[in-house]
């Protein structure tokens, strides 16, 4: 009931109100702690809000700042799959080329997880921070296709810190 009114809600804001946000999907898989167990994949999708910024020295060097509100899904071989929700600034950085762009991006940010363990590892938390690094291309200012890598741990804030690593591949729209 509760994502019918944020859906609903969200259907009353004008469309202007999303001009230059985008939504980012990324398929990846992570690794277990012991060989000899399953590899697990990792959805991750993320609506992505471009920080507007007037000319400054950042905007000057093709620099920019997103802020990422993510839902993620990772799958386990055990019964037990994993969801979390983060929200993470990422530091944007473009090559623009004749028709199209190369990016480079990286951020830290913090992830709530429903449970304190994944896979074959104890997070010690059901919080834990998210590394973010990223790098691919932007077609056509709308298309951005990538390879990402994020990494989630407590930074030993808890009695356990096992983490884990995800590596995937991604692809944004941004309208």
């Amino acid at each position: 009931m509760k994502t019918l009114f944020i859906i609903l809600g969200l259907s009353l804001l004008p469309l202007s109100a999303f001009a230059d946000w985008g939504l980012s999907y990324s398929l990846g898989q992570t690794n277990p702690k012991w060989h000899g167990s399953d590899n697990a994949r990792a959805h991750r999708l993320a609506l992505v809000y471009p920080i507007p910024m007037q000319d400054n020295l950042l905007t000057r060097h093709n620099l920019g700042i997103n802020l990422e509100l993510a839902y993620h899904y990772w799958q386990d071989y055990t019964p037990r799959d994993n969801h979390g929700v983060s929200l993470i600034p990422v530091l944007s950085y473009q090559y623009p080329l004749e028709s199209l762009s190369l990016y480079f991006e990286g951020g830290i940010g913090i992830t709530y997880i429903d449970s304190e363990h994944y896979l074959d590892r104890s997070l010690g938390s059901h919080w834990q921070f998210e590394d973010k690094l990223g790098a691919g291309v932007i077609l056509q200012k709308h298309h951005k296709l990538g390879i990402a890598f994020n990494h989630y741990s407590n930074a030993n804030l808890a009695s356990e810190n096992d983490g884990f690593n995800v590596v995937g591949l991604s692809y944004g729209y941004f309208w």
